[in-house]
């Protein structure tokens, strides 16, 4: 009779514990899956505001076109507006991408999209450090030449030029920051439910 009792106490305990084990499984999988959601949702709303801005660069940049008579300004504008243009397409390329991650359907999926991301972003920093950068400085540099600028309007130059550098290598360092957050949280959700 005890040892009845035991066994059954025992597989009631059993069961207990078996569907705590499952409880904490789903609390952690809707936790990672928030986690995750927010972040790439983050992603998509900075993708969202950079093709807004470069939409609305491309007539600003057609706007200063005549506003000084520079030849070397007019071929800048026409240098940025095309810059901008393309770079708003690429822009609702990486959304596109972005857009196919679900945090609820198929964990490879959602992996093969992060990882394209991730290519997509160290590309576009290639292009950025190692073209559009010194591209641009080179020509506010030609541009404050020609114009005569003063020491001071030099000085604001080389400042913005800096911060602009700054802050393009921080959002830059931030990004790999939250792929790879996105990317150990989808190998747990993967491992969890590989058991």
């Amino acid at each position: 009779m005890e040892l009845e009792n035991l066994k059954e106490a025992w597989a009631a305990l059993d069961n207990r514990l078996k569907r705590n084990e499952e409880l904490n499984e789903s609390i952690i999988l809707e936790v990672i899956r928030g986690k995750t959601g927010k972040i790439v949702n983050r992603f998509i709303m900075y993708e969202m505001f950079s093709v807004a801005l470069l939409l609305l660069m491309v007539p600003f940049c057609i706007y200063c076109l005549n506003m000084r008579k520079f030849p070397v300004w007019n071929f800048f504008m026409i240098f940025m507006a095309v810059c901008c243009f393309i770079y708003t397409f690429w822009g609702v390329y990486k959304l596109h991408g972005l857009m196919k991650f679900d945090v609820a359907k198929n964990v490879g999926n959602n992996i093969l999209s992060i990882n394209k991301y991730n290519f997509q972003i160290k590309h576009e920093k290639k292009v950025l450090f190692y073209f559009l950068i010194p591209v641009i400085v080179i020509f506010g540099v030609i541009i404050y030449a020609s114009a005569k600028a003063t020491l001071s309007l030099w000085t604001f130059l080389i400042c913005a030029f800096i911060c602009g550098i700054l802050i393009s290598y921080c959002s830059y360092k931030k990004f790999d920051k939250g792929v790879e957050s996105v990317t150990r949280s989808l190998d747990e959700i993967r491992e969890l439910r590989e058991e």
